[in-house]
C-alpha cells in the first residue's frame, strides 16, 4: 500500500506535468471522477496523487493490491486486514471493486484456507487458530457465505474434537480432557479439581510427574487419595516444614518436621514423620547442636560442663549468687520458650531464673512454692514441673512460681507412695512424659500429670544413680548422676544401662543448656 504521505508532500510537477487526482481517503491511490490536469513546473493541488487507480476513493480498505491472497493487482476491499478480498463488496463489483474469495470481510480469522485441517481451500472461521474451523459459523453455510468445519469449540485452541470436557476447573494452568496441550503446560492435569496437583507439582522428586503439593515446599505428598496422582516422598503435604532431608542434622535423607529451620528434626511429628531429636522445634536456638551438658556444683555460681566420655568438668559459665548465700541448686531447667535457666534451690521457697551466659545475677520468681524441691523440668510447651521430696508430691507450678492446690499431686507407685530420696527429674520428650529418678530405690519413673501415678521404666538399683536425671534426645536414653557416678539408661523397661566414666566431682544435677557464643 503506498504511504499517502508521501504521494501529498510532492513539491512540483516537476517537468512533466500532467494530471493528478484527489486521494480522498489517503489510501494513495485517487479518484479518477476527480483529476485535474497540471501544468509542468505547477504544484499539484492538495491531497492529490498522481494516479486515477482508486475504484472506491471512499474507503482507505479499497484499492488495488489491498488482498494480495486474491490478486496483488485488483482494486479489492480487505476491510478485516487477512489479505483476502470481500466476495461481496458493495456494489457487486458494478462500481469497479472486484469481488475476492473472503467469505466474511469483517472477521480477520475467516477467510480460504483458514482452517487447513478441515479444508485447505475453503473459506472458513477459526477464531482460535487451531487450523480447525468453526463448526457452527455465522450464516446459513450457502454460497458465498463461511464453510462449516468440524470444531465443536473455536473459541478453544486446545479443543475441537473433544469439546465439553476440555478445561482447567482448578485454574493451575493445566488443562484436562482435550485434544492438545500448550507448551507451557503439556498437560493433562491428573487431578482437574485440586490446584495443589499437576504435573511437576514436586519437582524435588520428579520434575515431571503429576503429584499433589499442598504445602509447597516442592515435595510431592506421599499419600494422595485421587486416583492417577503419582505418590511423591513427603510425609507430611500439610507442613511446608515436613519433607525427606529438612533435618540434615539428624538425617539427610529421612522425611522429618523442622518448623524452626535449625536443621534438627522434631522429636515428636506427626503420624508417619520421622521422629528428629529437636525436643523444642519451635525454638531454633534449643536443640543438640546449642545444648551443653552442664551442671550447679554447689556455693560457688559456677556452671561447669560435663563430659561424659572422660568424667572430666570443666568451667563453662559463672553466675553472681553473693545476694543468695547459701547457693545450693538440687536442679536445673531450661525454658524452651526463651531458653531461660530455672533453678531450685534448697532452703529457698522460691525458684529463681538466670541466664548464665551472660553472668547476672539469678532473679528469683515472684511467688513462693514453700516446698522442698529436688528435681524441676518443663514440657515441651513451656509447663513447668517439680517433685517435692520430702512429702513426695508432683508438683505443676504457676508461671509465678505459685502452686494451686489442684497442682499438688500425690506421687505414687504401684497405689503406694513412691518414697523418694534424692531425685532428679527431666522431660523425654519423644514419648511427651515426664521422667524422675529416685536414688533411693534406684529406678527411674514415668509420671502421669493427671495424678501423679509412676510408672517404673528402669531399674538399676544396683548403680548409684538418681540425684540428677537428664534425658539425651540424640540417644533415647537418660543420664543419671549420684556424687561421683555417671550411668546412661535405656527406657524401654529393658533395665540396661551403661556405667560411664566416674565423674571428676560429685555432681547433684544434670542438664542440657544453652550454649554460649
Amino acid at each position: 500500500m503506498t504511504d499517502p504521505s508521501e504521494s501529498m508532500t510532492t513539491p512540483t510537477t516537476g517537468g512533466n506535468g500532467g494530471q493528478w487526482c484527489v486521494d480522498a481517503d489517503m489510501d494513495g491511490f485517487g479518484d479518477p471522477a476527480s483529476c485535474t490536469d497540471v501544468p509542468p513546473g505547477d504544484p499539484p493541488p492538495p491531497g492529490t496523487v498522481d494516479n486515477d487507480d482508486d475504484c472506491d476513493d471512499g474507503s482507505d480498505k479499497t484499492f488495488p493490491g489491498a488482498a494480495p491472497n486474491d490478486d496483488p493487482n485488483a482494486c479489492m476491499r480487505d476491510a478485516d486486514d487477512d489479505d483476502w478480498g470481500d466476495n461481496t463488496p458493495d456494489g457487486g463489483g458494478g462500481d469497479g471493486i472486484v469481488p475476492g474469495s473472503d467469505c466474511d470481510d469483517s472477521s480477520g480469522k475467516t477467510f480460504p484456507g483458514a482452517a487447513p485441517n478441515d479444508d485447505p481451500n475453503a473459506c472458513m472461521k477459526d477464531e482460535d487458530e487451531d487450523d480447525w474451523g468453526d463448526n457452527d459459523p455465522p450464516g446459513e453455510g450457502g454460497m458465498d457465505e463461511v464453510v462449516p468445519g468440524t470444531d465443536c469449540d473455536d473459541a478453544n485452541m486446545n479443543a475441537w474434537a473433544s469439546c465439553g470436557g476440555c478445561s482447567d476447573e482448578d485454574s493451575d494452568g493445566w488443562l484436562s480432557m482435550c485434544d492438545a496441550y500448550p507448551p507451557e503446560y503439556p498437560g493433562p492435569d491428573c487431578d482437574d479439581g485440586d490446584a495443589d496437583t499437576f504435573p511437576g507439582a514436586a519437582p524435588n522428586d520428579d520434575a515431571n510427574a503429576c503429584m499433589k503439593d499442598e504445602d509447597g515446599d516442592d515435595w510431592g505428598d506421599d499419600m494422595p487419595t485421587t486416583p492417577g496422582v503419582t505418590p511423591g516422598t513427603d510425609c507430611d503435604d500439610l507442613g511446608a516444614g515436613t519433607f525427606p532431608g529438612a533435618a540434615p542434622n539428624d538425617d539427610a535423607n529421612a522425611c522429618m518436621k523442622d518448623e524452626d529451620d535449625d536443621d534438627h528434626g522434631d522429636a515428636r511429628p506427626g503420624p508417619g514423620v520421622t521422629p528428629g531429636s529437636d525436643c523444642f522445634d519451635a525454638n531454633p536456638n534449643l536443640n543438640p547442636s546449642n545444648n551443653v551438658l552442664v551442671t550447679a556444683p554447689l556455693a560457688t555460681g559456677e556452671i561447669l560442663e560435663v563430659h561424659p566420655d572422660d568424667g572430666s568438668l570443666t568451667p563453662y559459665a559463672t553466675v553472681d549468687v553473693l545476694l543468695l548465700n547459701p547457693w545450693i541448686p538440687t536442679s536445673l531447667a531450661v525454658n524452651p520458650m526463651d531458653g531461660s535457666v530455672y533453678a531450685a534451690l534448697a532452703f529457698r521457697d522460691s525458684l529463681v531464673t538466670m541466664n548464665y551466659c551472660g553472668a547476672g545475677t539469678p532473679t528469683a520468681l515472684p511467688a513462693a512454692h514453700k516446698k522442698n524441691v529436688c528435681g524441676i523440668t518443663f514440657d515441651r510447651d513451656g509447663n513447668l514441673y517439680g517433685i517435692d521430696g520430702q512429702v513426695d508430691q508432683l508438683l505443676i507450678f504457676n508461671p509465678d512460681g505459685s502452686l494451686s492446690p489442684e497442682n499438688i499431686k500425690p506421687l505414687t507407685f504401684e497405689g503406694k507412695t513412691l518414697n523418694v530420696g534424692d531425685c532428679g527429674m527431666s522431660y523425654d520428650c519423644h514419648e511427651d512424659r515426664l521422667l524422675v529418678s529416685d536414688s533411693a530405690s534406684g529406678g527411674i519413673y514415668s509420671v502421669s500429670i493427671a495424678d501423679g501415678a509412676a510408672t517404673r521404666v528402669a531399674d538399676v538399683s544396683q548403680e548409684a544413680h538418681g540425684s540428677g536425671l537428664e534425658y539425651d534426645p540424640t540417644t533415647k536414653l537418660a543420664l543419671s548422676c549420684d556424687q561421683n557416678s555417671l550411668i546412661s539408661v535405656a527406657l524401654d523397661g529393658s533395665n540396661d544401662f551403661t556405667k560411664l566414666a566416674d565423674l571428676a566431682a560429685p555432681v547433684d544435677d544434670l542438664m542440657f543448656g544453652p550454649t554460649c557464643d
